[in-house]
């Protein structure tokens, strides 16, 4: 990877309406631009921000985040976001700040045509942060959202804040710790609230704007923006048809605060400690549109350990035998069980078609769950009618209760029938478990974005087990791109998949949903093109890390503590997944940075003792995709008591086992 492209643009060093380069003159590949994007830093006073391709990121004051980012987006009817793309920037100078004006195009979802184009301009100075934006439309299409969108940090969680409307009305709320179903905000022109002794003033104009929690999609933020939710969608959009739109965020100190803002070179230190959990059970889906996408059964890599192959079933029930007979095949490979996800409106003939396609018995279903079309949901009746029509099918698996989509839907679910599980509740009494899936792109497909949804992923599963009052829940298909967007729509695959990328971030998601009542978590699917496996058959980077990993099902993870040090300097871009089993202790690493990462462990005692240095055993995932891992021990009579140091390159994965 190259070094971060960047330049800090301060008002004395600018020339007035000096046209910058566009984008597309960034000469590496597309998606090495897409990893490591360049990265334009504004410092203005005591304000910085980041200009990422369209987007305006990181605004601080004073070192203090403010807001996440502020961006323009267009979505169309089915809530896909037309994809943009920086046409050109220029940069404009005056006494005040930094001022710059940029053109974005906007392509149509699928055709790839010219649909909108933006004019943003964004200006910084020591006082207030503003970005203007006027959209045209180039072609006729339905959308469901236009305009500006500001997203707020998700450490604003339990901040106060006053909501003034466009009328003038003051009311009083604060952004919500557990992840809300309901809006948070409405009906706003301005926001304000006060941290360490500034007062911050975000204003909006052109529209009547809201905030979500947009948590509930697992996005690291929650986001204010145009259109209000009550008013009818999708709405008919003519050529030339236009949109103008302003944010601004301005700041009033008591006293000017220094910037602390400064980076920090220390690497990152861990001490490995005692238990904190066990490695959930690991599950893969099928693609059940492809009934020939799973392969030959003799043929492939094996997961062996893996629990389950998920498998969704619509109607009509006709073609239930194949899909499952498809499933069937690939667990046979693995061992594993199966997990079927019916999608029908009614119980009807469920159980009788499952024990018909299977040779009688459901014996090797170890969970079922029934999900209406139109909801994604549970419906208790048909739950009910279903649990009644297993007996003498040989069902001994888990009934699953809650949605096949985002945690959204099971968050409004239960939430709009008076909470969880008392009086009122939909979740059926006899459900065994929750279950939700995760998708890290529903909004943003920029890198930072898909990395940021990673600690959501754990409160969301927390959130979900109140939700259940105890109930085990089971997470998944966790997919890079939505399974679910809109009516008729197919799951797309992603150029990441086959990337060391995806190992890094699956090793994070998975410890982040390493927490007691996490039952099983499903990743991707079994082939490709959102599989682990690549189109030769062989294993992507995300396929040897799951492989390695469901070999350890329940065994201990081991805590791995960030030093003092560590947590002063900033959060590492490293995670650490210590796995204690019969054939000794496993550390999992990734580096979810584009830059080399090195980490340094302190081991507990003895756990290496037997091994000299340097015989700690590293295996790096993804080395045929280009990641790069290397480890080195202090000898243990030392003063570094035998701590291990190891330096990760970029979006890359390993694992040090020291033998038992």
């Amino acid at each position: 990877m190259s070094t971060e492209p960047s330049a800090t643009l301060h008002p004395a060093t600018l020339s007035a309406a000096v046209p910058s380069a566009a984008a597309d003159s960034d000469p590496r590949p597309a998606l090495e631009r897409r990893l490591d994007p360049q990265i334009r830093k504004l410092a203005v006073g005591v304000w910085t921000a980041e200009l990422v391709g369209d987007e305006l990121a990181n605004i601080s004051y004073g070192g203090r985040p403010v807001l996440r980012a502020i961006k323009a987006v267009v979505r169309d009817h089915e809530w896909r976001t037309l994809a943009p793309s920086v046409r050109d920037i220029e940069e404009l100078k005056d006494d005040d700040g930094v001022s710059l004006r940029i053109h974005v195009d906007y392509a149509a979802p699928g055709t790839g045509t010219l649909a909108y184009e933006g004019m943003l301009m964004l200006r910084v100075t020591p006082a207030i942060v503003e970005v203007s934006f006027s959209g045209r439309a180039k072609a006729a299409f339905r959308r469901n959202r236009i305009g500006l969108v500001v997203l707020h940090p998700t450490s604003e969680a339990g901040r106060d804040v006053s909501v003034v409307s466009p009328d003038g009305n003051v009311a009083s709320g604060a952004f919500p710790t557990d992840i809300r179903p309901d809006l948070v905000f409405t009906d706003i022109s301005s926001l304000e609230w006060a941290d360490a002794g500034t007062a911050f003033d975000l204003g909006f104009s052109g529209d009547i704007f809201e905030t979500e929690d947009q948590r509930n999609w697992s996005d690291g933020s929650f986001k204010t923006y145009s259109t209000p939710s009550a008013l009818p969608t999708p709405v008919d959009v003519a050529v030339g048809d236009t949109v103008n739109q302003s944010v601004s965020i301005e700041a009033l100190s008591i006293e000017t605060p220094d910037n602390p803002v400064r980076e920090s070179h220390e690497q990152a230190a861990f001490a490995v400690g005692g238990p904190v959990g066990t490695v959930p059970a690991l599950a893969l889906s099928v693609d059940s549109a492809d009934t020939g996408n799973t392969g030959d059964a003799h043929n492939g890599p094996q997961l062996p350990g893996l629990d389950a192959i998920l498998v969704e079933l619509y109607e009509p029930q006709e073609a239930w035998p194949a899909k499952l007979a498809a499933a069937a095949r690939e667990a046979d490979r693995h061992g594993a069980a199966l997990d079927v996800r019916v999608v029908s409106d009614s119980a009807d003939g469920v159980a009788e078609a499952l024990s018909s396609a299977l040779g009688g018995s459901l014996s090797r279903i170890v969970r079922l769950g029934l999900f209406r079309p139109a909801t994604q949901c549970t419906d208790p009746a048909a739950f009910d009618a279903l649990k009644a029509s297993l007996n003498e099918t040989g069902f001994s698996g888990q009934l699953l209760a809650g949605t096949r989509s985002h945690f959204t839907e099971l968050n409004r679910w239960i939430a709009g029938s008076g909470g969880g599980s008392g009086a009122g509740s939909p979740v059926p009494k006899d459900a065994d478990a929750l279950t939700f899936s995760l998708a890290p792109q529903v909004h943003s497909t920029e890198i930072p974005h898909i990395v940021e949804t990673v600690p959501v992923q754990r409160l969301a599963a927390a959130n979900a087990l109140k939700l259940g009052e105890g109930r085990p829940v089971h997470v998944g298909p966790i997919t890079l791109k939505p399974r679910l967007h809109g009516p008729d729509q197919h799951a797309e695959g992603d150029e990441l998949q086959d990337h060391s990328f995806t190992a890094a971030w699956t090793l994070a998601s998975l410890h982040a949903l390493t927490v007691e009542g996490v039952a099983s978590v499903t990743y991707f699917e079994a082939g490709p093109p959102r599989g682990i496996t690549a189109a030769g058959g062989t294993l992507n980077p995300a396929g040897e890390l799951l492989q390695k990993l469901a070999a350890c099902k329940g065994d201990p993870v081991l805590a791995a503590t960030p030093v003092q040090s560590q947590r002063a300097a900033g959060k590492s871009p490293v995670t650490v997944y210590p796995v204690q089993s019969d054939a000794g202790l496993q550390l999992f690493l990734g580096n979810l940075s584009p830059r080399e990462s090195t980490a340094r462990l302190t081991l507990p005692q003895g756990a290496a003792a037997s091994a000299a240095p340097g015989e700690a055993d590293v295996t790096v995932i993804g080395a045929a995709a280009g990641a790069r891992a290397d480890a080195a021990q202090a000898d243990a009579s030392s003063a570094d008591d035998g701590a291990l140091t190891v330096t990760l390159g970029p979006w890359s994965a390993a694992v040090v086992t020291f033998s038992a």
